[in-house]
């Protein structure tokens, strides 16, 4: 289960991964960190979440940028590349579901408003840390780093989960 857990293709063809999780890693850690440290992204941040109607928002507006902050800065170093996007992913959603979704005019058709859905960013960035979930880091990840060290010491050729030759 660990194998897995860090295993990701790290061939050139999955180089794209390296950018996803660069982008949604920076981009979370930014906003995390801005939302934790300055006061006016505090502000906008608790009322926010006062709107949305979840629950405890001022422990929840830190919580949020704490995990925004701290999953953004693993996702970038492909560290726990998997958890780190379903916790971003989770976040994402939430945002979605309690605010942007609501962005969207109403009265519209269904093809409208599946396409003012996808105008709305957090579908991007579910749909992209949904990609490194089931991907994972990709290639310059530390979770690779770690897949080699624990699984193939020697750097001998080994067979991979699905038959694969891995050199």
């Amino acid at each position: 289960m660990l194998k897995t857990f860090f295993y990701s293709p790290a061939n050139k063809f999955f180089l794209p991964l390296v950018f996803f999780r660069l982008a949604l890693g920076l981009f979370f850690f930014a906003s995390g960190f801005n939302k934790l440290f300055i006061v006016e992204n505090q502000q906008l941040m608790l009322q926010t979440i006062t709107e949305a109607g979840i629950p405890f928002p001022a422990v929840m507006a830190v919580f949020v940028a704490f995990c925004e902050t701290l999953f953004g800065l693993l996702l970038a170093s492909g560290l726990l590349t998997r958890l780190s996007a379903l916790v971003l992913m989770i976040i994402s959603t939430v945002a979605l579901l309690t605010v942007g979704i609501y962005q969207i005019p109403s009265g519209i058709n269904a093809m409208t408003w599946y396409s003012w859905l996808y105008y709305l960013p957090e579908s991007s960035y579910i749909l992209i840390a949904l990609n490194l979930m089931i991907q994972g880091s990709g290639p310059y990840g530390l979770d690779q780093w770690i897949y080699r060290r624990l699984y193939r010491p020697d750097s001998r050729p080994a067979l991979l989960p699905g038959g694969d030759l891995h050199t």
